[in-house]
């Protein structure tokens, strides 16, 4: 059989199961980290910051916490290193703290509600803003467009 026929087929260097446990045995310890620091979060951060930010996950004792707004950021920095003594505190160690910017569902949700209060206070809501009919070809128009034109949006473009 003839070799240059063959399929190059990628190699991976195999590992021994012992050290693949090991690594997972390691990262297991650091999600027991993490969840320890969920369960103690707001004592931890304190009762106006629990809100607006999370711990997202602990890798290579580097310490990941997601904020939804660069106030709450900025706060999170300037006392990160007292926040790194707490953490010490209920035994666990870190090198590091890193702190991301995260807009969360908490503002997607304030979004979708500013946008619910603006269809319901558009022109085009009929029952809701004092709707009236056009002298000219009698179409439901905000009595706002017969207030400033006399007819509607419709006869005043047909007429300009």
């Amino acid at each position: 059989m003839d070799k240059k026929y063959l399929p190059i087929v990628n190699r991976r260097n195999p590992h021994q199961l012992k050290n693949c446990l090991d690594n997972f045995k390691k990262s297991w310890g650091d999600l027991d980290k993490l969840s320890k620091i969920n369960e103690n979060w707001k004592d931890l951060i304190g009762s106006e910051l629990f809100q607006e930010c999370k711990p997202l996950n602990i890798e290579k004792k580097i310490f990941t916490i997601a904020v939804n707004h660069p106030q709450w950021r900025q706060a999170l920095i300037y006392n990160k290193h007292k926040l790194k003594e707490r953490i010490e505190k209920i035994g666990i160690s870190l090198n590091e703290i890193k702190i991301i910017q995260n807009y969360e569902l908490k503002n997607k949700n304030i979004k979708a509600t500013n946008a619910k209060i603006v269809w319901a206070k558009h022109p085009s809501r009929i029952h809701q803003n004092n709707m009236i009919f056009c002298k000219l070809c009698n179409a439901p128009t905000p009595e706002g467009e017969i207030k400033r034109w006399g007819k509607c949006s419709f006869c005043w473009r047909r007429n300009k």
